[in-house]
């Protein structure tokens, strides 16, 4: 019986991912922890048509949703559209497609060998919630990681993701011209990039518009639709001080701010206008409908599976950030004042 991989790692006491990156002839082991290892698999009959066999691109991708906090990664619309664009993505290109979560406990490192060791070619990630600490326990794979919907200082990797910066900006300068007034922020109390960067784009906006950027009302909220609308509802009644136009981080903070908003009597747009960002489902059965910003997440789907087969074919190929464009999708939610 031939030896596996991963038994060849306990033999010579090496890691999984040492052993493979050695097999596979990629960077990331040194000359001599490489010749140990083809000389093992050569003694102990190693099957190395497995590794021609990998280096087609033909096999399994695997699409790995990583979860944190769980706040905001879930079985959402945003999470349905990005799929629909990998799986369009792989039938083109003729791979078979496996999605899976990974969850930050005991089991990940377990989790991730077992990727590796099995047919997977390529990996598409989704790192909404991730740090760059979290990414090194993908960073020595032995197959390209293609890291979807956010990106890191200091990690060696294709990205693709929207334009958050922008899609904020252009929520906030709506506001801005429509109401004529300094907007607030609802702001997620969850620290993750796109919200940062929505933040960015947010005062970016107001010192474009010459506003100060400590003006304005900021009111930190979960992002969920349950979460947001309690704390909302809290701050109200409590008799917090509230802006009469507010950009949201996400549409489900939006969307929970507008019940908790009705609840207390304000009318939705006349005296409280309200932008959000994704462009979910949901934003055209409210009422009233949310204005928000369009993300393309089937073709942020679609690009990842693509940028993927270029990291097969052309391993040395320099590494990118895409970044997709977003659009205002004006509805109901905001008001011109004269």
């Amino acid at each position: 019986m031939k030896i596996t991989a991963k038994e060849l790692a306990e033999k010579l006491n090496l890691s999984p991912a040492a052993v493979s990156i050695a097999l596979n002839g990629r960077h990331g082991v040194s000359t001599e922890t490489r010749k140990r290892v083809l000389e093992a698999a050569e003694k102990y009959g190693y099957d190395f048509t497995r590794i021609s066999e990998k280096k087609r691109t033909t096999g399994t991708v695997y699409f790995c949703i990583y979860k944190k906090h769980g706040a905001v990664v879930g079985d959402t619309p945003f999470f349905t559209q990005v799929s629909d664009g990998i799986a369009a993505g792989c039938k083109k290109a003729e791979f078979r497609l496996k999605i899976t979560y990974l969850y930050e406990d005991s089991e990940l490192e377990r989790e991730i060998e077992e990727i590796q060791f099995s047919d997977c070619v390529g990996m598409i990630l989704l790192g909404t919630e991730m740090t760059s600490e979290d990414y090194m326990h993908f960073a020595h794979l032995p197959f390209p990681v293609i890291l979807l919907d956010t990106s890191m200082e200091g990690v060696a990797c294709d990205c693709v993701l929207m334009d958050n910066v922008l899609g904020a900006f252009q929520a906030v300068s709506h506001l801005i011209k429509h109401t004529r007034s300094q907007p607030g922020y609802l702001h997620s109390f969850y620290p993750i990039s796109n919200f940062n960067e929505r933040q960015d784009g947010f005062y970016r906006a107001l010192r474009t518009h010459g506003m100060s950027t400590s003006g304005s009302i900021v009111h930190r909220l979960p992002p969920s639709v349950d979460g947001a609308c309690s704390d909302m509802l809290e701050l109200l009644r409590a008799g917090t001080p509230t802006a009469s136009a507010y950009f949201a981080d996400n549409d489900w903070i939006a969307i929970g701010a507008v019940k908790a908003f009705r609840q207390m009597g304000y009318r939705i747009p006349e005296d409280v206008s309200v932008v959000g960002f994704d462009d979910i489902p949901f934003c055209t059965v409210i009422e009233p409908a949310l204005t928000t910003i369009r993300v393309p997440k089937q073709s942020m789907g679609e690009v990842a599976v693509s940028r993927l087969m270029t990291r097969l074919e052309q391993p040395g190929a320099p590494l990118v950030k895409i970044r997709l464009g977003t659009e205002l999708i004006r509805r109901r939610s905001v008001i011109a004042k004269v």
